[in-house]
């Protein structure tokens, strides 16, 4: 742990007097974007999103800005809809912003596919887990802040693996990053675990406000384990009415979901202790260093709640491009882009590398079980075991070979 907590001190060095009078960015601002999913199945994610990236434009601005001067982030609703993202990143483009901030990854991949790539503004994919935005539909001016679906099943897969689990369920949302997810999850297990087999897989709509026949199904399979791919309101509700049939009691808590921090937040007394889960910025965790603590308590102080990891996500977003367009001396695309290649970030999570071949976070994933936390007032993960990006990412001769079976 000692690798990813306490490396937050060069930017959180700054950040503990940050808030009480650093010299403060002045000049012509700079424009930055973001479309992002604020209604629709995702919302809850994006808002998460947004507190982030508004978290990131202040703190980035009372800290000196961008080469001096203040950023400034116009925002928009895209419905959850790639191809209203695509004409909102199109038009903020023409009105000249040098960054561009997504979300989901349907929405991520039509963007960069689309605007950035054609355009040359650097973009970052938040919340989207799709390794596609790095490996198959890679650009050079798109980055991933979090683990991709790659590092992040290929991490959950080698921990189950360690467990005497053979007979596996797959639940996933039946969108883009849930698909992906189930794949990427299916493909790790049986490579660590060879005598493993799926003996169920349920893709309900994303959205979905019935997981009953998910749940009989499920059920019926007599699974040993049962893998998620769900988050959000998705994880919530599917939770409460599995909660309701005693399905956790009945599979021995033996399953596993993305619970990020605002999820196991809302679930509250009604969350399922006991079950295993995964996270990408962890709360608990950050807050376990003098520096993460004062991240988390002043997101805190200004938003009411703690920052989710979604929200911790797109704060890097924006800090890292703006740690790169410091560090190149200029917000041109390819300049800053060669900085995203060569350079250490900071990050609450530790310390950040990108890759040169795909632009991919080196960033670790947590794995834990759910208990109730007095200190925080809400349900957490309690860590069991974190896994570094270093290995969970794919390496460059993978990511070729992955690129040349899409062609």
């Amino acid at each position: 742990m000692q690798r990813y907590i306490p490396l937050f001190i060069g930017a959180l060095a700054a950040f503990s007097t940050g808030w009480v009078g650093a010299q403060a960015a002045r000049g012509e601002p700079i424009s930055i974007g973001a479309t992002l999913e604020l209604s629709g199945a995702a919302a809850d994610v994006s808002r998460d999103a947004l507190a982030g990236a508004q978290f990131a434009v202040e703190f980035v601005n009372r800290n000196g800005g961008v080469l001096g001067r203040p950023i400034v982030l116009t925002h928009q609703d895209n419905g959850t809809n790639p191809q209203k993202a695509v004409l909102q990143a199109s038009a903020m483009a023409k009105d000249g912003v040098k960054f561009l901030m997504t979300a989901s990854s349907a929405g991520s991949i039509a963007v960069s596919k689309v605007v950035a790539a054609k355009e040359k503004i650097p973009m970052c994919a938040s919340t989207s887990s799709s390794d596609d935005l790095t490996i198959k539909e890679y650009n050079p001016y798109v980055f991933g802040i979090g683990p991709n679906s790659y590092m992040v099943y290929r991490s959950v897969a080698a921990h189950l693996a360690k467990q005497p689990y053979k007979r596996y369920g797959v639940v996933a949302a039946d969108f883009l990053g849930g698909r992906s997810g189930a794949n990427r999850f299916k493909e790790f297990i049986k490579e660590y675990n060879p005598q493993a087999e799926i003996v169920v897989e349920e893709y309900p709509k994303f959205g979905a406000t019935d997981f009953t026949p998910t749940i009989n199904k499920v059920l019926a399979a007599k699974p040993d384990y049962v893998f998620t791919m769900l988050f959000g309101i998705d994880l919530l509700t599917f939770s409460k009415q599995a909660q309701a049939v005693g399905f956790f009691q009945q599979i021995n808590n033996r399953i596993s979901g993305l619970y990020d921090g605002n999820t196991l937040k809302a679930m509250g007394a009604g969350a399922p202790v006991g079950t295993d889960g995964f996270q990408v910025a962890a709360v608990n965790v950050l807050a376990k260093s003098a520096d993460g603590k004062t991240f988390v308590d002043t997101f805190k102080a200004k938003n009411g709640e703690y920052p989710s990891d979604w929200s911790t996500l797109a704060y890097d977003c924006i800090s890292v491009w703006a740690q790169a367009a410091n560090a190149a001396k200029s917000i041109e695309a390819d300049k800053v882009m060669a900085a995203i290649e060569s350079q250490t970030f900071k990050s609450p999570r530790g310390a950040l590398r990108l890759g040169k071949f795909d632009h991919q976070a080196e960033a670790p994933t947590f794995i834990g079980k759910v208990v109730q936390s007095q200190e925080f007032g809400q349900p957490v993960l309690e860590l069991s075991e974190v896994i570094p990006g270093a290995r969970s990412r794919p390496s460059e001769e993978v990511v070729k070979k992955l690129r040349a079976a899409s062609n």
